[in-house]
């Protein structure tokens, strides 16, 4: 109806699963990694999961799509079958007479047609959609179909997709033999606020062929609070939106008229209930969570002296649960840590920066405002000025900014004008969004953006101390601080935030099993350092070398995948005693495990993307 309206060719949030919309989210990116990597060198099962409306079906299609001539594929998107039905679906799908009705032919008639495949050349994939539907029996049928190789090989490689109730299924007891098969495991996540906006335009660019700006920063920010950065959900409120403007002759979707359409779908039964049950799922883990929290404190209150907040690191689940299932039988216990294990969050010293009080009689510096007041009192620490004063932790010379003025007015784009501001001085940054208990355990000095309260200018602080419940914010050039907790940070916060980081040994992109020799040397020799002394040196990206990546994630309360992307590369420096690093909490401490929340409006952790 409005496609010719705003110049389009086709509707741009249809609810169809069509690879040309896709945008690779870093989740997506991650899981369509894992994918490829199952295709070329993997063996055993694969598993992807991830909430209703996040994308599984179109990252599965596009996936089928570009697969190469060497591969044959075969689809299942309808699982509800008895075991014998499945295997009848899995042979036509390969074309297969399957004019069988015992579980022994068709098996056979499928190992005839792999064992064929195998002696061409060729790979085959089995990609189930919808699996946390199979019954457990066709379950234990899929296992037995991993069974059929060679004394080299596997013939088939399967790939499990469904909603988290698969994972829930394959940690069972009974499915055990299958869940310790399972060699690589992702989620996908719902999309961040930033992620929102490239999503939208992206789908506007394919259906205009051509880039158009029509919905506003407001409008995208309601969309986001609405959906909760479920992608079903941003294309049902966008969609509602251009025909909202369109019924009132707008070319453009303002904040009021987001909010005309968000009105009208909040009253629908269908979205009622899908957010109800997410919101019912948060509460529980947060009731959850408080009664841990609660119990560690009473605990801590009894033993008077003792210093750190928790008795051990795992007393207190990380703040992102490892979504990676190491291959059966592999350990993921890493050498003797190079710090005790009482992984408390201490409150961290002020690195020395000019015009910051960091005595113990240091009161005067501390302001009394609360977060909200201080927020109405400031407007004088701008993006620039709050990267200028960040440069200082890294003992970096302002002086070194030259050119720096001139970009703000330039751009707009927050994350464009701190990655080129970081590589002017050698440093990296790194988005955050909606994580503050992620920004914490990487353990950096960070920028978070927040809205003045009354005219709703940014306003730009540095994350500069951080202790289990609380963080020292800089609001402007004196040094001056605020003390917030993170719940009253969360109010206020707009779920920005950059940490950055120095690439002291020059890592490039992902270190994996194609990674240049060079890198992989340079990694084992970090490794090495930090106390894994059973690291070979040598070009190779061996399984020593994964399963310490894989310790060193599950510590870090990363997403493990034994690969070193950019949230690896940070800790693995942060674990490295030669290096001069500034820190928001205690050096010295092991892994942070922590109670800081993450935004209310998307619980969506930041991957370790393979942009990791």
């Amino acid at each position: 109806m409005y496609n010719h309206f705003f110049g389009f060719q086709e509707r741009p949030f249809k609810l169809v699963p069509n690879p040309a919309y896709l945008y690779l989210s870093r989740s997506h990116e991650e899981a369509l990694a894992h994918l490829n990597y199952a295709v070329t060198d993997g063996e055993g099962f694969v598993e992807i999961t991830g909430d209703v409306g996040t994308g599984k079906t179109l990252l599965c299609r596009t996936f089928l799509e570009n697969l190469g001539p060497g591969v044959e594929s075969a689809y299942i998107f309808n699982p509800r079958m008895d075991a014998v039905d499945l295997l009848k679906a899995i042979n036509d799908e390969f074309g297969i007479p399957s004019n069988h009705d015992s579980k022994k032919n068709l098996m056979d008639a499928l190992n005839t047609f792999l064992m064929q495949k195998k002696a061409e050349g060729r790979r085959v994939i089995l990609l189930i959609d919808e699996a946390q539907n199979l019954s457990k029996e066709v379950l234990e049928q899929i296992r037995l179909l991993s069974n059929l190789e060679t004394t080299k090989d596997k013939l088939l490689q399967i790939i499990l997709v469904g909603q988290p109730e698969l994972g829930e299924m394959l940690d069972s007891y009974e499915l055990r033999q299958l869940g310790q098969r399972i060699s690589l495991s992702c989620r996908l996540q719902a999309l961040s606020l930033a992620e929102t906006r490239q999503y939208i335009a992206h789908r506007i660019a394919v259906a205009a062929q051509k880039p158009a700006d029509i919905f506003s920063a407001a409008a995208i920010r309601r969309i986001f609070r609405f959906s909760r950065g479920v992608p079903r959900l941003i294309n049902i409120a966008c969609d509602r939106a251009l025909l909202t403007a369109y019924g009132l002759n707008r070319r453009g979707v303002s904040g009021r008229t987001a909010r005309f359409a968000l009105l009208e779908l909040a009253t629908r039964g269908e979205i009622n209930r899908e957010t109800a049950a997410t919101d019912r799922k948060r509460g529980f883990a947060l009731a959850a969570l408080c009664a841990v929290l609660a119990i560690v404190l009473l605990y801590q209150s009894g033993i008077g002296g003792r210093k750190g907040f928790l008795k051990n690191a795992g007393a207190l689940s990380p703040v992102v649960q490892p979504s990676f299932r190491p291959a059966a039988g592999r350990s993921t216990s890493g050498p003797p840590q190079p710090s005790p294990p009482a992984a408390a969050i201490q409150p961290a010293v002020l690195p020395a920066v000019p015009h910051a009080d960091t005595s113990a009689s240091g009161a005067s510096k501390k302001t009394t405002l609360n977060l909200q007041e201080r927020l109405i009192t400031a407007g004088d620490l701008s993006r620039k000025t709050a990267f200028i004063r960040l440069l200082k932790f890294w003992h970096i010379n302002s002086g070194m900014t030259a050119g720096l003025s001139e970009i703000p007015g330039r751009i707009s784009n927050d994350m464009t004008f701190f990655s080129l501001a970081a590589m002017q001085n050698g440093l990296t940054a790194t988005p955050v969004d909606n994580d503050l208990g992620r920004m914490v355990a990487l353990n950096l000095p960070a920028i978070l953006r927040f809205y003045h309260p009354l005219d709703r200018h940014p306003v730009y602080a540095i994350a500069a101390r951080a202790s289990s419940d609380a963080m020292t914010l800089i609001f402007d050039e004196s040094g001056q601080t605020v003390e917030a907790s993170y719940p009253e940070i969360m109010k206020s916060w707009d779920g920005s935030g950059f940490v950055f980081w120095k690439n002291f040994y020059n890592y490039k992109g992902v270190i994996a099993f194609s990674a240049p020799e060079e890198a992989v040397i340079a990694l084992k020799l970090n490794l090495r350092a930090i106390g894994y002394s059973n690291i070979d040196v040598n070009g190779a990206f061996d399984a020593e070398t994964q399963t310490a990546i894989k310790d060193i994630q599950a510590r870090h309360g990363i997403p493990v995948d034994g690969f070193a992307g950019t949230l690896t590369q940070i800790v693995l420096y942060n674990e490295t005693p030669s290096l001069e690093i500034p820190r928001l909490w205690e050096p010295g401490a092991p892994a942070v495990v922590m109670d800081a929340p993450k935004s209310s409006d998307n619980v969506k952790p930041l991957p370790e993307s393979q942009s990791d």
